[in-house]
């Protein structure tokens, strides 16, 4: 107990000392900070849900390349302080890979990557862009099959959440 008082002691005598010395310097300065804040607004789709459809998907031919589709939506941002931004996509991971997005069928999933093919990792991945008016960055989506998995016949579902923010 006695070692953990020592450091507290020598701050507080430095502390008194640095005190002491700025009222003998004699001279007093007021600062004013002013500012303003900026609400950015970004809407993303006109408000609307983003709907991706596969369409009709043959459990055989699930492989992570098959059935590519482009995730259409658009994107209309006001009052930037830079244009320089990020997308997270925000969901639940597929049990089999974290890199996948979760659906309602057991051993499916969902990845979706950008136009260079880099992944966005559900909830830690991002995807900078620099925002150009009506021209959102692309991202494509596709269903990924777990290893070995025998997929039901029947339709599948998943989500995920788009978040916007500055780099």
């Amino acid at each position: 107990m006695k070692n953990n008082l020592l450091p507290l002691m020598v701050a507080c005598s430095l502390g008194a000392v640095t005190l002491s010395s700025l009222a003998q310097d004699g001279g007093v300065s007021y600062m004013h900070i002013t500012g303003t804040v900026v609400e950015p607004e970004c809407v993303i789709n006109n408000n609307q849900q983003i709907e991706v459809d596969f369409g009709e998907v043959l459990t055989t031919r699930v492989d992570g390349v098959n059935y590519e589709t482009q995730i259409r939506y658009s994107l209309s941002c006001s009052n930037l302080l830079r244009n320089t931004l990020k997308i997270n996509l925000r969901g639940t991971p597929a049990s089999f890979n974290g890199g996948l997005f979760m659906t309602d069928v057991a051993g499916l999933g969902i990845r979706v990557y950008d136009a260079s093919k880099t992944a966005v990792i559900p909830n830690s991945g991002e995807l900078q862009f620099t925002y150009a008016a009506n021209n959102p960055p692309a991202l494509y989506a596709v269903p990924v099959a777990q290893n070995a998995a025998a997929l039901p016949g029947g339709a599948f579902n998943g989500s995920a959440t788009m978040v916007l923010s500055y780099q």
